[in-house]
């Protein structure tokens, strides 16, 4: 813990010039209790606030605009729309712990889920204790975003394996209203910034009439999915990431049969692909990015790995899946 304190009290030294004077007395130990309590907030505010807001998120080139509703239903269950503004029709919807995606595209499913995948990391609408382990949070001055005063936060990954988050709090009401995504060297992968917001101590009349609402059906049921059918196991990953699930499936436009497993360390998530090195006939490559890739092959297997995490802890985890005949179907 202590080599932790000493990295903060060193990154304070490097930014207070460009704070205010009273920045340069604010110790690692104060900064670290700050940045856990702004974050707890931020958990709250994603839960209990009714507001409407339009945002912009952006992974390198792409960029996309939406319309984000959230709203306090009873106290025990929210409700959260997105609708996305460019290119087809797509929108989701949450209830509570189940959320609904629709596209004209085609293919729209049922996750059960108490989060928006993909908008927003699930471990910021819970307490930062979940993540307190693998990850140290910051709290250091702030600037206007978007019109209103801001908390800044960082959020430091405790090893080098996974990526690090700038993030300003709403100093109002906690909520979110710019998040950065980078790599351990600095460089920043995806942001998310909102461009306007208002609360209300109603919930949006957009979500007021949810239950009419069709729900399109499961991506997929629990009770039917296959068990694995490869030999290969995962036997490293960085510490924190729980198995979330396992399964046997043909991907959706290969038809390429596959084992899955899906881990998660309550931030991130890291997809696992298995499947026979000859019908797969994809070369080794490794991509880094917002969301990176590798594919490598072990023991005549074709290992492909995804999540946002840098390419090298990727990698480690492809090379060290190892033949073995324990179940891990969860």
């Amino acid at each position: 813990m202590t080599k932790y304190v000493v990295a903060i009290a060193l990154w304070l030294v490097a930014i207070a010039p460009l704070g205010a004077n009273a920045q340069q007395e604010v110790t690692a130990e104060r900064a670290a209790n700050m940045g856990q309590i702004w974050f707890d907030r931020m958990a709250r505010s994603l839960r209990d606030l009714n507001f409407e807001a339009t945002l912009v998120q952006s992974q390198g080139q792409r960029i996309q605009p939406l319309v984000w509703f959230h709203g306090n239903y009873d106290h025990t269950t929210d409700l959260e729309l997105l609708i996305y503004l460019n290119g087809a029709d797509m929108r989701a919807l949450r209830v509570g712990d189940q959320t609904y995606y629709y596209s004209q595209a085609g293919g729209s499913y049922t996750l059960q889920s108490d989060v928006t995948v993909g908008l927003i990391p699930p471990a910021f609408y819970k307490p930062f204790s979940n993540i307190n382990q693998h990850y140290q949070v910051i709290a250091s001055g702030g600037m206007r975003v978007t019109g209103r005063p801001a908390q800044y936060l960082r959020l430091i990954s405790r090893d080098d394996n996974r990526y690090h988050y700038d993030l300003w709090l709403d100093r109002d009401s906690g909520m979110l209203l710019k998040l950065q995504m980078m790599t351990p060297q600095g460089e920043v992968l995806e942001q998310l910034q909102l461009t306007s917001i208002s609360f209300s101590d109603q919930i949006p009349e957009q979500l007021t009439e949810v239950s009419a609402i069709q729900r399109p059906p499961k991506l997929y049921d629990t009770q039917q999915l296959a068990e694995l059918r490869f030999p290969l196991r995962p036997n490293w990953l960085p510490g924190g990431f729980d198995l979330r699930r396992s399964h046997h499936r043909q991907l959706y436009d290969t038809q390429l049969p596959t084992d899955y497993f899906l881990f998660s360390d309550g931030l991130t998530e890291v997809s696992i692909y298995v499947s026979d090195q000859r019908a797969q006939k994809l070369p080794s490559l490794a991509y880094q990015g917002p969301e990176s890739l590798v594919n490598t092959f072990v023991e005549g297997y074709a290992v492909t790995v995804v999540g946002k995490l840098p390419a090298d802890t990727l990698r480690r985890i492809a090379e060290n899946m190892v033949v073995s005949t324990q179940d891990m179907q969860q």
